[in-house]
């Protein structure tokens, strides 16, 4: 069987160098039996990079080159998965587009450590070789339970869309889930859902500011609105790689092509880039605002907003912002935009996929 490669020449080279060290010592053997049987049999790519991570704390107990150890092991397994993958009845072009994953986040390793070849986001690389998160072009695609604490209802006539949050969900002043990005709170709702006679009392989403309208409730006719998607039921998640293409070509081509694979008939997603903010730091015409916005938006509470790490650093922290040296116009401007006391958030969305 030919030997499709997907590291480029340098982790190739870190790879062959370690691999003899592993190959030789009897529990990296066993603990790769496990890896492969959880990730190839049973097709648990959370399992599989939990049983990794025993792994490299005992390779980082031998004094060995500790977070190479998952690319050694995929390195091994990678005819298995071709073969694997293809049995899913995933198309060859998807295969390797999918694996093409991998060394983006190696090279995202090596970034924070010194040129090193590594990866440490292993049971997000793992749901790419379980066949869970596929490339079509650009976007990436994968299945999910739909876990947004909103129900999505289309109208029967217009194709119109709105959201209504669930019980209970705690709203602060500014239409946020209340502890987002660790903001003060002034004052909080709780939302509610009120099912009678064919109508549906709640709290809506701003589908084009991903917030929540906390002033008045809104009420649907169920004969004319009918729910979309709520929690709990199956989804498909798009999601954004690296470096990916999005000019509106290249994203048409990939929702196209990628819509014959999958039945639903809505996607969902959860980034930065869905942020309305953006619109405030980005050129109007760009790529990222045309992206952003074929979505509708509905908030999501995050620690902290997913851009700081995606756009300034994975080791970038707030109170370095003042100091922070900028490379590109994106880290300029968003550094200008924090620093005059704005927010950006991470943001929920949606999109009819038809």
């Amino acid at each position: 069987m030919t030997k499709h490669n997907i590291f480029n020449e340098d982790t190739q080279a870190a790879v062959d160098f370690s691999s003899a060290a592993y190959e030789s010592n009897d529990y990296f053997m066993r603990n790769y039996s496990r890896c492969r049987e959880l990730l190839l049999v049973e097709k648990d790519p959370e399992k599989a990079a939990e049983a990794v991570m025993f792994g490299i704390r005992h390779a980082r107990l031998l004094h060995l080159d500790d977070f190479l150890l998952p690319v050694v092991y995929i390195d091994w397994m990678l005819p298995e998965l071709e073969e694997e993958l293809k049995k899913q009845g995933i198309p060859e072009f998807v295969v390797w587009e999918s694996l093409k994953d991998v060394e983006i986040w190696i090279q995202s390793y090596r970034k924070y450590h010194q040129g090193q070849a590594g990866l440490d986001r292993i049971e997000w690389v793992f749901r790419s070789l379980a066949g869970k998160v596929r490339r079509y072009g650009s976007l990436q695609f994968e299945e999910v339970t739909y876990e947004f604490p909103f129900l999505v209802f289309e109208n029967r006539q217009s194709g119109a869309f709105m959201a209504l949050a669930c019980p209970e969900v705690l709203i602060d002043q500014d239409g946020y889930i209340s502890g987002t990005n660790g903001r003060s709170m002034i004052r909080e709702i709780r939302t509610y859902l009120d099912f009678k006679d064919r109508t549906v009392t709640g709290y809506s989403a701003d589908l084009k500011r991903g917030t929540v309208s906390v002033n008045t409730p809104v009420s649907l006719n169920l004969d004319e609105w009918e729910i979309k998607l709520a929690p709990g039921e199956k989804a498909v998640a798009v999601h954004i790689p690296e470096g990916s293409d999005l000019s509106p070509g290249s994203v048409d081509s990939s929702l196209k092509t990628a819509k014959n694979y999958y039945e639903n008939d809505i996607l969902v997603c959860e980034s930065w880039m869905l942020d309305a903010h953006l619109e405030q730091i980005l050129p109007q015409t760009g790529r990222l605002i045309s992206f952003m916005k074929r979505f509708y938006k509905m908030p999501v509470m995050t620690e902290r907003p997913q851009i700081l790490e995606r756009v300034m650093g994975f080791d970038f922290s707030m109170e370095a912002l003042e100091d922070f040296s900028c490379t590109t116009s994106l880290q300029t401007s968003l550094k200008k935009y924090l620093l005059d006391g704005n927010e950006m958030f991470t943001t929920a969305g949606f999109m009819p996929w038809k």
